[in-house]
């Protein structure tokens, strides 16, 4: 008799974190999911109980990936690094980015806004043109930012306009000076 294999929840969410990837949200099943892990069902319904749990954590584990990746990506020194990977992420990434930032069932709540990633609110305390101008308002330079970068990366990931990583990164730098600049004429 074969052993019995065992499925952990790490395994599963990033078996369905490769068919979001592949091939989109609407491949995400209980079945593809058995078939990428090369079992049954069961384990994932044991372990999440409904899709929606499934994809409730998938959601959260997804979200992880896409800190990471923009955060370690081509090892960024700066704010600005963070953005372009955004922007890259976007395009290389377009089913995951999809499934984060245009996914109806996932709502990203504005309310908890506020509550940014330690690892990207450590790049703008560290970021020297922050540092130059002495802005203190981490979390108002980062929403700032990240709306203009959202909308600049949700251009590149739903058209055919295509700028390279070097016409990113001054669209970006420009538009963080202008943000920058404007908080320190407030004070």
């Amino acid at each position: 008799m074969a052993p019995k294999q065992k499925f952990t929840r790490e395994s599963i969410l990033k078996s369905a974190l490769r068919i979001i990837k592949i091939k989109g949200n609407q491949a995400l099943t209980a079945r593809n999911i058995a078939h990428e892990m090369g079992g049954s069902t069961h384990p994932i319904y044991s372990e999440f109980k409904s899709i929606r749990g499934l994809k409730e954590a998938l959601f959260q584990h997804t979200y992880n990936y896409f800190i990471e990746i923009i955060t370690t990506e081509n090892s960024p020194k700066s704010f600005l690094d963070i953005g372009v990977n955004y922007v890259k992420f976007s395009r290389k990434e377009k089913n995951l980015f999809s499934f984060i930032f245009m996914n109806k069932e996932f709502k990203i709540d504005m309310k908890n806004f506020g509550n940014i990633d330690e690892k990207i609110i450590k790049f703008i305390k560290n970021d020297e043109y922050v540092q130059k101008y002495a802005v203190k308002a981490y979390n108002v330079i980062f929403y700032n930012l990240w709306i203009f970068t959202h909308g600049l990366a949700t251009l590149m990931w739903n058209s055919e306009i295509y700028y390279q990583d070097v016409n990113v990164r001054e669209i970006l730098k420009k538009t963080g000076r202008i943000i920058i600049q404007g908080l320190e004429e407030k004070k």
